[in-house]
């Protein structure tokens, strides 16, 4: 398996034990609080035996002994390596691995407090809870095996493999074998002496030969490269492509110096790897991100409705046409989208724009013009203060965007970028904001400048930097500083 979802899988079941851990213990701390009594009669009557179960009361005086269970239960499964067995490892593996991590906790628990001589220690609480726990853990490990197994396989990551020749049949031979490492070969890309056998075999993901590896990459179709070492300076060439489509390079071979991208050792199958990337895309954050953008957009959505309501209205009675634009723009890795926006233009507007690009004062493939006489009067006022652009919220909360990155252009627009560097702008999801936004948006003539913009956003992406774009966002939305 893939070595950082394997470190993601491990991280977030451990904070899933911890959070669960803590309810269960003080779940059953309450119960035996308040169900003391029935809880014996109930024992008793099934089983005939005498049973007395021990008043918990005094617990409350002494908090810090549930923080001693949990910690000694949770040291045991960590030293005991359970959160690294396998995540396709047999059943009675995990359950076996679970089952000594907990017992082997409890057992130190009942040595500390032994060695300190601590007598007010619980029996029924620390057995209770170490039984509720065990079964907890066996119901969370199905599901979430379950789960994560499904997700790989349902999404895996698109590789490009480049490959030369007289390796081509070998590597795709054991790619083929790995079905669990949640990685596909899409493409292969090799040299131009491929033996016809093996071209006829493959010709189904044989893409081209290694001097078209740049139009292959900058459409955008791959997740990573696979690079297998060969020519050193085809080696370096194929890095510099990928690293300015943001694409990982995944190289293996002889470590090699990096040009910009930073080099983390990762695994695969076994085999150690080297990955070149130009920006964070662990998992954990990604995940972070992703739920940060759900919760946002869907307040935001809540406290806009009533403006959402009023732009509705204002447009519908004041020009004819639909209320909503919906134009198809380019997203994540080159994927195409319908964009939400309020329509701020007459109808046919598009039908419209040969006739004005003279206006253009954007230099580049895209267009900007703050006299663009399609736009409505309504329009102006919603572009001022961009309005026109809360729909988009949907397109966020769906998965489509991102609060914060780069701005999706259209298709049509995307299709004539002159840089190949200018393509890695769609290496992350696109953004409702982001620093060309609050960088002087409407002073910035000059497509470059807004590229460059958008590609440092990428390379010092973090968390703390959406945070702090989505509050500079908002003083210039309120002073009107809005799109042309």
């Amino acid at each position: 398996m893939l070595g950082r979802k394997k470190n993601f899988q491990e991280n977030l079941s451990f904070g899933i034990d911890i959070v669960a851990g803590s309810i269960i213990l003080f779940g059953a701390y309450l119960y035996l609080h308040y169900f003391r009594d029935s809880w014996e009669v109930f024992l008793q009557r099934i089983t005939g035996y005498p049973f007395v179960i021990q008043d918990v009361s005094h617990l409350a005086d002494e908090k810090w002994i549930f923080l001693v269970i949990l910690f000694n239960l949770f040291a045991s499964l960590r030293l005991n390596r359970f959160y690294q067995v396998s995540l396709f490892a047999e059943w009675p593996e995990v359950i076996f691995q679970s089952f000594k991590g907990i017992a082997i906790g409890v057992g130190m628990i009942a040595v500390f407090f032994y060695f300190f001589s601590f007598q007010s220690v619980n029996r029924s609480l620390l057995f209770g809870f170490a039984a509720l726990f065990f079964l907890y853990h066996g119901v969370k490990e199905l599901g979430l095996r379950r789960y994560l197994m499904g997700y790989y396989r349902r999404k895996p990551l698109e590789a490009l493999l480049v490959c030369p020749s007289d390796e081509l049949n070998a590597q795709l031979v054991e790619f083929n074998k790995r079905h669990q490492s949640s990685v596909v070969i899409k493409g292969v890309v090799t040299s131009k002496d491929c033996p016809e056998e093996i071209v006829s075999r493959w010709q189904d993901r044989i893409l081209g030969e290694l001097d078209g590896i740049g139009d292959i990459l900058s459409k955008g179709r791959f997740d990573l490269v696979f690079l297998v070492a060969s020519d050193p300076q085809k080696e370096k060439e194929i890095l510099r492509l990928a690293e300015e489509q943001g694409v990982e390079v995944w190289y293996f071979a002889d470590f090699i110096s990096p040009l910009l991208a930073r080099p983390e050792i990762d695994d695969f199958g076994g085999k150690p790897v080297i990955v070149y990337r130009t920006a964070s895309h662990y998992e954990g954050k990604i995940l972070i991100k992703r739920a940060f953008d759900i919760v946002l957009s869907f307040v935001f959505l809540l406290i806009a409705s009533p403006i959402f309501l009023m732009v509705c209205i204002l447009i519908k009675i004041t020009t004819r046409g639909p209320v909503f634009y919906v134009q198809k723009r380019t997203g994540l890795r080159g994927q195409v989208f319908p964009m939400f926006k309020f329509r701020t233009m007459q109808p046919g507007a598009e039908e419209q724009l040969e006739h004005i690009k003279a206006q253009n004062e954007m230099k580049g493939p895209v267009f900007k013009s703050a006299e663009d006489p399609r736009i409505t009067r309504v329009g102006k006022f919603l572009r001022r203060y961009s309005l026109d652009e809360l729909p988009q919220l949907w397109n966020v909360f769906i998965g489509h965007m991102s609060l914060v990155g780069p701005r999706p252009l259209p298709v049509y627009e995307t299709e004539n970028f002159e840089a190949f560097k200018d393509h890695r702008r769609y290496s992350v999801l696109p953004g409702l904001t982001g620093l060309w936004q609050v960088s002087g948006r409407n002073q910035i003539e000059d497509f470059s400048e807004w590229v460059r913009l958008d590609l440092e956003y990428i390379d010092s992406w973090s968390l703390w930097l959406d945070i702090a774009i989505l509050c500079r966002t908002i003083p210039v939305v309120l002073r009107g500083e809005g799109a042309k």
